[in-house]
């Protein structure tokens, strides 16, 4: 039955089993008849010394700890309504409960009491095909640090339907990729130019002395001339996505996808349009200040933000290497020069 579960459930349960039987020894050992340690311990297949280690430990202490981080655990879930895995759960204790536990800690805690995070939804996007007026070159060339607010920031639209109705909202954010900070954010019914000339005015009157690179796909709304000129009054140098290549805007792809994932956790009973937009704006107001990331060692988005603009020189945060992209576009050249020296 053991073998079966997971490693931190099987650790869990054979130490939970073997310390059983240190009680059983103490009890013996304690009663009237004074049953021999030696004896018990070879019965049982147990070393005297892991015994003796046993019952001068402070496993007791330990325990305690356990439980009251188990409690702290139980009280976030119930909040969030699971959202957190281990490691988002960790950086909220760490940061926000003042807990010294590790994220193997937690990890362990959470396995062995069946405490695990939400689910991602799937979804089918349809790309609707437009002939654009103006186009420019990918100048953000998937380089995504950036070492203060303000350099670089990302946009894009995505749809998200009322489950109970199938009625559609479309959400517009304007990325920080410094922090992953949305310092602008629309919400409308419908996709079109009025959504993203919100979101970009908004993230404008938020920082008007702003001058970043702005990088969006190559959607209508932003290849007219209007947006470009829009754009160019701002001090704002376009950037666009190549044709058919999502990881071009892979940081706002990927918020795009963690906010409908919140969001989805945090409120899954919303039945009409309008809990919707509330949710979407709670989601928003959460995602900025309530949920920890890795990159920034734990630190919400906004509390990154706020450090950045209050400092004279802003922390660093690059983006660690993915060995496997590395490695993917490695083979993929390697195939393309192989291609090209058969045909020569």
């Amino acid at each position: 039955m053991i073998e079966g579960l997971v490693k931190a459930k099987r650790a869990y349960y054979t130490k939970y089993n073997r310390i059983v039987d240190y009680k059983l020894i103490k009890a013996l050992y304690e009663s009237n008849e004074k049953w021999d340690i030696s004896f018990m311990c070879e019965l049982l297949e147990i070393s005297r010394a892991a015994y003796y280690k046993w019952l001068k430990s402070k496993s007791t202490e330990k325990q305690l700890e356990d439980e009251r981080i188990l409690s702290q655990i139980k009280e976030i879930s119930a909040l969030n309504n699971s959202l957190f895995g281990a490691m988002n759960m960790y950086y909220t204790l760490k940061n926000k409960y003042n807990f010294t536990c590790g994220h193997n800690r937690v990890y362990r805690i959470m396995c062995i009491n069946d405490i695990k995070s939400s689910y991602r939804r799937s979804s089918i996007y349809k790309y609707i095909k437009s002939t654009p007026e103006q186009t420019v070159e990918n100048e953000l060339k998937r380089d995504f640090n950036t070492d203060k607010p303000n350099e670089k920031w990302c946009t894009d639209v995505t749809e998200i339907k009322v489950p109970a109705t199938g009625e559609k909202l479309y959400i517009s954010p304007v990325l920080d990729l410094y922090d992953r900070y949305p310092v602008g954010f629309a919400v409308s019914e419908r996709n079109d130019i009025a959504l993203t000339d919100a979101t970009l005015e908004m993230a404008h009157n938020a920082y008007p002395e702003a001058k970043p690179l702005y990088h969006s796909d190559r959607g209508f709304q932003y290849t007219r001339n209007a947006f470009k000129a829009k754009l160019e009054r701002y001090g704002m140098k376009q950037s666009m996505s190549r044709v058919s290549r999502c990881i071009d805007n892979g940081p706002c792809e990927g918020f795009q996808g963690i906010f409908k994932d919140i969001l989805f956790v945090l409120y899954p009973q919303i039945q009409t349009k309008e809990e919707m937009i509330k949710a979407i704006f709670g989601t928003l107001d959460y995602y900025r200040n309530e949920y920890p990331q890795k990159r920034y060692k734990g630190k919400t988005c906004g509390q990154v933000r706020q450090e950045a603009l209050q400092a004279s020189e802003p922390v660093i945060y690059p983006i660690k290497p993915a060995n496997r992209y590395i490695k993917f576009w490695t083979n993929i050249q390697q195939k393309k020069q192989q291609a090209l020296q058969q045909a020569m």
